[in-house]
């Protein structure tokens, strides 16, 4: 099991909560050879640190630990009810049935191991925390108006909630949004889905279509998502509407200006990307006709259309190149599909009118298209780096035929670090 081995991070901010909190054995800690590391009753220390990080358990440390005033799934319930009544975006979302649906999740039993991991992060006053309430508020939006049976609502909501819990056996410093991330880097950021799905599946009994859903959170329907680009075909449908809802719940939480339309373009601005009848329903939901894009951001606004185009370009001069002379059938397989991608983005970036846009010039525009406008060029970069990520990923798992050196041109291409900014 993946998590006999104690995980560093996630153990760390266990210490951390039981500086603040009761943390103690719920029973003996013992190793994989029986020797006793830790007695029933026991609180969690800095000490405990120092002997787990050593061995490998006989049972998951997570297992194994309990936590005074654990957090339960009616406390989740009332912090729901507390944060739509301050965000009136989450208001709009939160008909009369959803939030029938989250009541009635109240006396749902969440199994301690999850229970320790969230009031890990409730206490430490993480978004993470914040955004795993918006989720469930999302996803009982679009349940309610998409009718799903209770049955479907309640795997969705319990996957809602804890679908960030990988986050927990991370490196933080990857998780800073000050921190951008390199292709190489991402790895271990794109693996969260995958340990969460682990997490259910080894420390639950939860079944296994809420870990499907975790593991399909940042997954997108036309095979541009990770961790594994699993296409239609793979997705579930209560997966792909948890994805819709992620998406809008991270634009939401940030309370950025024009936040709802923001979110509105993001679903839309790739059609093929999410599930449609989710979509429709949260796009619906959130129509306001007094809501704008926000203030126009600063800088040069052709300039930035420009660079993003010749971005573009050069990514699909790489991958044709590719296409065309690849040494292997996983280079030439890969720019396959990089390209087909690159040429989605690319209708998305001429429907949106951008390129009309750019030869008018940002001085004839009104302010609030330059700024609509400046969030579509955002959403595409996105994109491209989030393929470039993708493409590294994919090349470092294959060990045959140096792929990674044979696609790094076009990695650099799409992540922006290979093209220069001037002509």
């Amino acid at each position: 099991m993946l998590f006999n081995s104690v995980n560093q991070h996630c153990l760390e901010r266990i210490v951390e909560l039981a500086e603040t909190r009761t943390v103690e054995a719920a029973e003996d800690i013992y190793d994989e050879r029986g020797m006793k590391l830790w007695a029933k009753g026991k609180p969690v220390s800095a000490d405990l640190q120092e002997k787990l990080l050593r061995r490998k358990l006989a049972k998951p440390l997570e297992t194994t630990l309990a936590v005074e005033g654990a957090v339960a799934f009616g406390d989740i319930a009332s912090a729901c009810m507390a944060h739509i009544e301050q965000n009136p975006l989450l208001a709009r979302i939160a008909t009369r049935d959803a939030i029938g649906l989250i009541n009635g999740m109240r006396n749902v039993p969440l199994p301690q191991p999850l229970r320790l991991l969230l009031t890990t992060a409730h206490a430490k006053g993480s978004s993470s925390f914040k955004h795993a309430q918006t989720t469930v508020i999302i996803c009982a939006g679009i349940a309610a108006r998409l009718n799903a049976t209770d049955h479907d609502a309640q795997l969705l909501l319990m996957a809602a909630l804890v679908h960030d819990l990988g986050e927990m056996y991370i490196n933080p410093d990857y998780l800073r949004d000050s921190y951008q991330l390199e292709p190489a880097e991402w790895k271990h950021v794109a693996s969260h889905p995958r340990v969460g799905q682990l997490l259910i599946a080894e420390l639950t009994t939860l079944p296994a279509a809420v870990g499907q859903c975790v593991a399909h959170h940042h997954e997108r329907l036309d095979g541009s998502g990770y961790p594994n680009q699993v296409d239609r075909s793979g997705h579930s449908r209560l997966g792909s509407w948890l994805a819709v809802a992620d998406s809008v719940g991270a634009i939401l939480s940030r309370g950025d200006d024009g936040a709802a339309l923001r979110a509105s373009l993001a679903l839309r601005i790739v059609p093929e990307e999410f599930d449609h009848d989710a979509v429709a329903v949260i796009t619906q939901a959130l129509r306001n006709g007094d809501d704008v894009f926000g203030t126009t951001p600063a800088g040069d606004f052709n300039a930035r259309v420009q660079a993003s185009c010749k971005r573009m370009n050069a990514a699909m001069a790489e991958a044709e190149a590719l296409v065309a002379r690849g040494p292997t059938p996983f280079v030439r397989h890969t720019a396959t599909n990089a390209l087909a991608l690159l040429h989605n983005l690319l209708k998305s970036l001429r429907s949106t009118g951008v390129m009309e846009a750019d030869s008018l010039g940002a001085a004839n525009l009104d302010g609030e298209l330059v700024a609509e406008i400046n969030l579509v060029i955002r959403e595409i970069e996105w994109r491209m780096r989030n393929l470039a990520r993708n493409l590294h990923l994919r090349a470092e798992a294959q060990t045959e035929g140096s792929p990674l050196e044979r696609i790094a041109p076009l990695i650099r291409a799409l992540d922006g670090s290979g093209i220069p900014t001037t002509a």
